[in-house]
């Protein structure tokens, strides 16, 4: 019994020299972290030496109690907010962070909160870009401005259901923001759904303010729920730069080939050589079908179950 005692006196001995540093989930991460930036001429200098010091030898409560005060002391300088959202990134503590921009609350024309944000996104430090527009979102003036980063990265990565989910968010506080309505409509069209597409097209039809390419929406749901007239009525009617999308001829051409037995391409043509100068690739001869076997069977499966 004295032996183990002993033991444990010793092994807490030992702990109190090294400074109480332990193994923890994401030591690797913090000890051979690139991404902690250095400060030069700066009166952060010192203290973001230190918080990084600390950080990468674990001294994780020392170094929290650094970083805090580094801020206090340093509040615009852009290198420490970016150090300790990483510091509480590699530790996984999300929340933690989150509550300490919540209770700093920044004013929604804060530069130093702007730039940090540009230089997360410059850097490709997405995730971590996610993480303090969720906390900006919880303050005053950020909210819409945040909702709208957010649905916008998701929608970019695939992740319509968040997406849709921030999307929704600015909606119930602007029911006609552009932006929104615009992604809504992308997420009905990557989800298939034709009746809720026209629904936002309609909304957008009202609301569009700065982009008026809202055109292909009708187009693609009309054309989907087989309404092909009506297709075609917004088709000829959309901005020269709706017609010169691809996206947008595809569904022009293949709403032709369902209406007409041998379709005339002269409206579309000065918009796919827009396109083709633009960078597209596919041969005229392979994109509107002709007379030609090739483009007979273009014809038939475009027509089937549509007439």
């Amino acid at each position: 019994m004295k032996f183990r005692i002993l033991n444990i006196l010793y092994f807490s001995f030992i702990l109190f020299q090294l400074g109480c540093r332990y193994p923890i989930a994401k030591q690797d991460e913090l000890e051979s972290d690139s991404l902690f930036l250095e400060i030069t001429g700066s009166p952060a200098t010192d203290c973001n030496a230190e918080g990084i010091k600390l950080s990468k030898a674990i001294q994780l409560d020392q170094a929290e109690v650094v970083w805090d005060k580094c801020i206090q002391t340093n509040p615009n300088e852009v290198a420490v907010h970016l150090n300790r959202l990483r510091f509480y990134f590699l530790l996984d503590e999300y929340e933690l962070f989150k509550q300490k921009v919540s209770k700093e609350a920044p004013s929604r024309s804060s530069v130093t909160y702007t730039t940090v944000l540009k230089e997360l996104e410059v850097r490709l430090r997405n995730e971590e870009r996610v993480i303090l527009l969720d906390a900006l979102s919880r303050v005053k003036g950020w909210e819409l401005f945040a909702y709208e980063e957010l649905a916008n990265y998701y929608l970019q990565t695939g992740n319509f259901a968040y997406a849709e989910g921030y999307f929704n968010q600015i909606l119930e506080v602007v029911p006609f923001h552009e932006n929104a309505l615009y992604g809504m409509a992308e997420i009905q069209v990557q989800k298939s759904n034709w009746y809720s597409l026209l629904d936002y097209a309609k909304s957008l039809e009202v609301a569009a303010k700065k982009n008026k390419e809202f055109h292909f929406y009708f187009l693609k749901a009309n054309y989907e729920l087989g309404r092909y007239e009506e297709a075609l009525k917004w088709a000829e009617s959309a901005p020269s730069t709706e017609k010169s999308q691809i996206s947008f001829l595809e569904i022009w051409r293949d709403t032709l080939l369902v209406l007409k037995d041998y379709p005339r391409w002269d409206h579309l043509l000065p918009y796919y050589r827009k396109a083709v100068e633009n960078g597209y690739a596919v041969p005229e001869s392979a994109f509107f079908p002709t007379l030609s076997k090739e483009g007979k069977d273009v014809r038939k499966a475009s027509r089937s179950g549509r007439s």
